[in-house]
């Protein structure tokens, strides 16, 4: 008995899916600290297992529990086979920028560093996408951004609450950008053509992870989703999405894309909060790729003023007859 009630209790915390607890607040809070979890409740479980009396049996059933849910954490944040880095080089930078409150003069020495043909600015509405132009003017990057809830995309006029914006490189040449949602938290991006070729990219950023907001986290991210599903094109998604490969409710997604981190074994490296050692966060910035795009790297790079850390991925855009995914 005493070993069922531990169990039961450990399953509770560390996987509250095969309870359907997984559905209301605050168990995807707890999710996104699983392992950390786990690997205490595997230390308790052994001392308590150890004690004669009930807290043995209590002690076993929460160690099992616990040994399982490490398995979950291992399995989801395996690499996934995709595309192999050949192709056409292209490069993405996604940075949440605080509402704003990053430093535009650090950002923009890091793009002028970097170069990368796409940048998705989270929280970055009109006002800090001009401030970050201006450190970068003579690179030539064009800009746009998006408020919540508007069909389409605005090259002014938009604050920084809530918004998402994309700077795109020259070199990318005559791109299309879209508004893609009308009913996310936050307005959603996708580039096409140009230089881009088949491949598209979605610049997005799903509801915050508040107990208050648990059901809208959760339907954006269905719809995103469904975004990545509905569409044959090679895909780069980029955002702050708030989850991390531990939760249930991004595994939809991740059944047509997959994390550029976890291909090359970054995927725990904590990019929020930012300020904080990267070992104690959660990484929940995230570039995912659908099968045919390569990875050739990613860095989780600190942003000045931010409480996110940014991802810098280089990949490998598929070319000719094979770029549609299948």
């Amino acid at each position: 008995m005493t070993a069922a009630a531990g169990a039961l209790a450990t399953t509770a915390v560390l996987l509250p899916e095969a309870l359907g607890l997984d559905r209301t607040a605050p168990w995807p809070i707890v999710t996104a600290f699983r392992r950390r979890l786990a690997l205490g409740a595997v230390g308790a479980a052994a001392v308590a297992a150890a004690r004669p009396g009930p807290w043995r049996g209590a002690g076993l059933g929460a160690g099992a529990v616990a040994a399982a849910a490490l398995v979950v954490s291992t399995v989801r944040h395996r690499p996934h086979p995709g595309g192999t880095p050949v192709g056409e080089p292209v490069s993405v930078l996604g940075a949440n920028v605080r509402i704003g409150r990053a430093d535009p003069g650090a950002l923009g020495a890091l793009v002028r560093r970097e170069r990368p043909d796409v940048v998705v600015l989270l929280e970055a509405g009109d006002r800090f996408r001009r401030s970050l132009t201006r450190e970068i003017d003579d690179l030539g990057y064009r800009g746009w951004s998006c408020a919540p809830g508007r069909a389409e995309v605005e090259a002014a006029g938009a604050g920084d609450h809530a918004c998402t914006s994309v700077l795109v490189a020259p070199g990318l040449g005559d791109v299309t950008v879209r508004a893609v949602t009308r009913d996310t938290a936050s307005g959603w991006i996708e580039l096409t053509g140009g230089a881009l070729g088949d491949t598209r990219f979605l610049a997005v950023h799903p509801a915050v992870l508040l107990p208050s907001r648990t059901h809208e986290w959760r339907r954006e991210l269905a719809r995103l989703a469904g975004l990545v599903a509905d569409d044959p094109r090679p895909t780069v998604v980029v955002g702050d999405l708030n989850s991390t490969l531990e939760h249930r409710a991004l595994q939809p997604v991740l059944h047509h894309v997959r994390s550029a981190s976890a291909e090359v074994g970054r995927a725990r490296e904590g990019t929020w909060p930012g300020g904080k050692p990267r070992w104690l966060g959660v990484a929940i910035d995230h570039v995912l790729v659908s099968a045919t795009v390569g990875v050739g790297s990613v860095e989780v790079l600190d942003v000045p003023g931010s409480d996110h850390r940014a991802v810098l991925a280089r990949l490998r855009r598929p070319t000719g007859a094979g770029a549609r995914r299948r």
